[in-house]
């Protein structure tokens, strides 16, 4: 991984961490303040609102995302639809850091790796039961805690309007300080 990294940070190869999440109505609200005396509410509903398949370059704070249709979940024929939309706009050598999610690994994906190495774009699976290797995963993590506020979940239009403006933004108004540090053998 050190030697990906050196040519990621020298700009030979680009890596990027992927992973999917699920954006729902029901807030992820640890805790509230509100004044003495008045009552907040916020309509919560577990319906999904956004689901999203995302590349994070945690080098160059560049993010692709790639929504679900409205209702559908991931599977490997939406993950190879989306592959294929990433690969499209590669314009170097480029490793997808990936989990083992069923539909990464499935007969149906497995049968794009070759095409995909074709086009430069290659896969490196983490761990097992290794989240917190994935670096996406901590983009999720301050969408959902830090940069999504109560009043981005008074409907589902005001929440996927948020998410889009993040996503959009992200490296620019929404940033992450990434410590690569953990990958050295010291």
């Amino acid at each position: 991984m050190n030697i990906l990294l050196e040519l990621a940070n020298q700009s030979v190869i680009n890596i990027y961490y992927a992973d999917e999440s699920g954006f729902s109505m029901l807030p992820n609200i640890p805790y509230c303040y509100q004044p003495k005396g008045e009552q907040w509410s916020i309509p919560s509903v577990r319906k999904k609102v956004m689901n999203v398949l995302g590349f994070l370059n945690p080098i160059t704070s560049h993010l692709v995302t790639f929504p679900l249709p409205e209702g559908a979940y991931m599977n490997s024929e939406t993950f190879i639809k989306f592959m294929n939309a990433f690969a499209a706009q590669l314009t170097q050598q480029t490793v997808v850091i990936l989990d083992n999610a069923s539909w990464h690994k499935s007969a149906l994906a497995k049968s794009m790796y070759a095409e995909w190495k074709n086009q430069g774009l290659y896969l490196l699976f983490l761990p097992p039961n290794c989240p917190h290797l994935n670096k996406i995963e901590t983009l999720w993590r301050k969408v959902k805690y830090e940069w999504l506020a109560i009043k981005d979940f008074h409907s589902k239009k005001t929440l996927e309007r948020k998410l889009v403006t993040i996503f959009k933004e992200y490296g620019l108004n929404y940033c992450i300080e990434f410590s690569m540090n953990f990958f050295n053998d010291k």
